[in-house]
């Protein structure tokens, strides 16, 4: 009996300090409009530009990743309300609020935006003037401060879609009035996702309107400080062994 107990004994220490070891990092993940950033999928299947950077941190290390996915306002609201201890996901100064106010030390990609139109279309964009009594076409969820001022005086007409394929239809339907603005590497991705050939579209700088802008790790503003800390370390040796420049190509 003394020896089931002493047994039952050492699988309880064991156990506690696994658990003490194994600590969880949970997360987020957008559903299918951040895509190249994150492309949403089972737990073995998740991938994307900074899951595959988050995976890479944690390799080889104590601690677990719990994937949490949720449409894009649904994951704000998660994450405003707390979320999940220690939670990770995606952010840049210029998002506000939580995806913002506590940042990896290291940006791990910098966005640029483009304007979209259609290869038959005569728009010829230099500046915000060339889209006046135009239309521009975002999808649901994402603001752009700098357009604010266009769409509320009228000069612009704000048309908002659920996805890309959306956006594609769009400007192709009105391709002398409207044009989308998004992401450049998220246009290009999903062109390819949606077997259209780049070169139907028009695609030109928008940096005069919205100026290019790093995005990086986005942390649970009470994450554990040593936890924290692991992953800005990590950061820094991904980029400079260049990892982070390799897990950025298999996507373009």
């Amino acid at each position: 009996m003394k020896k089931i107990s002493s047994a039952l004994s050492v699988l309880a220490l064991t156990a506690a300090s696994f658990s003490t070891q194994a600590e969880s990092i949970n997360y987020y993940v957008i559903a299918k409009q951040a895509t190249p950033f994150q492309i949403a999928g089972d737990n073995n299947q998740q991938s994307g530009i900074v899951t595959d950077i988050v995976k890479a941190v944690f390799e080889d290390s104590s601690y677990q990743i719990n994937y949490h996915t949720y449409p894009f306002n649904r994951m704000i609201s998660q994450l405003e309300a707390g979320g999940e201890p220690n939670w990770i996901t995606y952010g840049s100064p210029n998002w506000g609020k939580v995806q913002s106010e506590n940042l990896s030390e290291i940006p791990i990609y910098t966005v640029k935006h483009v304007l979209v139109s259609t290869r038959e279309s005569n728009l010829q964009f230099h500046s915000i003037q060339d889209m006046h009594k135009k239309i521009i076409v975002l999808l649901h969820g994402f603001d752009y401060p700098q357009l604010l001022p266009y769409f509320e005086k009228g000069e612009i007409e704000e048309l908002r879609v659920k996805d890309y394929q959306a956006a594609f239809r769009i400007i192709h339907k009105f391709p002398e009035f409207a044009a989308f603005v998004e992401m450049e590497s998220r246009v290009k991705y999903n062109l390819a996702q949606l077997n259209q050939e780049q070169s139907d579209f028009r695609i030109q700088p928008f940096r005069s309107v919205i100026p290019d802008y790093p995005i990086y790790l986005a942390f649970d503003p009470q994450m554990n400080p040593n936890t924290q800390d692991f992953i800005n370390r990590r950061l820094k040796t991904l980029k400079a062994n260049g990892q982070i420049d390799d897990i950025i190509q298999r996507y373009f």
